[in-house]
Order: structure tokens, then sequence, then C-alpha cells
């Protein structure tokens, strides 16, 4: 989704609606735990992140240019 969804912010709601089709419960942390193994993958840290940046209250963030090849 942070593909299709470049320099957007994403909820953690809006994550999961579009990824696995449900709503969240108010303790659901799948996607911060996905987010966090992405983010392990990538190189990134949530310290000072470079490609995904957590926007407090508001979700995430995917910070690259992204090219769509024809």
């Amino acid at each position: 989704m942070f593909l299709e969804h470049p320099n957007r912010v994403l909820s953690r709601d809006q994550l999961l609606d579009l990824t696995r089709g449900r709503e969240a419960s108010p303790f659901d942390r799948s996607i911060d735990v996905q987010v966090g193994r992405l983010r392990r993958r990538l190189g990134d840290t949530a310290h000072e992140p470079t490609l995904i940046e957590t926007l407090r209250g508001e979700g995430y963030k995917f910070n690259a240019a992204v090219e769509v090849q024809p």
C-alpha cells in the first residue's frame, strides 16, 4: 500500500482496510508489527526514519519517490 500511496499519510485503520479488508479493533497492533518488520528489512529505524515515518496520532507515511513502470 505504501508504494501505491507514496508521500501520503495512511492511518492504521486505512492500512488494515486496504490490505486485509477489515476494520481495526482499538487494540489491534498488527499493522504496527508489520511496519516494524518492513522497516528492519529496508534498513530503516523508528528513531531516525528515512523511508517510513510515524506521525503520532495520524499513521504512517512512506517518504520515497516511486516511479511507475509502463
